[in-house]
């Protein structure tokens, strides 16, 4: 196994812990990847206003060619869209985590809160099945449970109205067959 000395901690390392770089004699970086990443967030610390600044300017300088590497990115990796899309939808949305939401699905079975069935709808682009629904109060926004597309939509439909929603329940059994 080749090694080689880091100039910052003066330690003999595998040549795996060194990032590639091509201009070096060797072909690695001085630095190990550990130290690297030490640096680069002291740099960060002390720097930070002035980073921001440069990243400001280099997104606008650049802003088409950014925009091609995302497109180009997003189209090659489409689960982990998805994945950053569901994480950030939760996070924003309901202030979960994603094993936070993990979690309800495990203690509720996987199963809606009030039909007590797994989820049907399926998407139309994916053809995948939906996952549960998380479902919240409108006027605290505190998180209730998880909920199939179906009775998520129908508490929707009811505005959480529970004078409304006993009305409906008295109407279907008046009116059931």
């Amino acid at each position: 196994m080749e090694t080689k000395l880091c100039f910052s901690c003066v330690q003999y390392k595998p040549t795996s812990c060194f990032h590639k770089a091509k201009k070096e004699k060797d072909g690695f970086q001085y630095h190990c990847i550990d130290c690297s990443k030490k640096y680069h967030a002291k740099r960060y610390v002390e720097q930070k206003d002035k980073l921001k600044v440069q990243l400001k300017k280099y997104k606008e300088e650049n802003k088409e060619k950014l925009e091609v590497a995302s497109l180009l990115w997003k189209k090659n990796n489409p689960d982990k869209v998805k994945q950053y899309q569901r994480t950030s939808n939760l996070r924003k949305n309901f202030g979960l985590s994603m094993d936070e939401y993990e979690q309800m699905i495990a203690k509720q079975n996987n199963l809606c809160a009030i039909c007590e069935k797994p989820e049907t709808f399926i998407h139309h682009q994916t053809k995948e099945t939906a996952r549960l629904a998380v479902d919240h109060c409108h006027k605290t926004n505190k998180v209730r449970k998880l909920l199939c597309k179906s009775c998520n939509t129908a508490l929707g439909l009811f505005k959480d109205d529970i004078g409304v929603m006993e009305n409906a329940v008295q109407y279907l059994k008046d009116h059931n067959g």
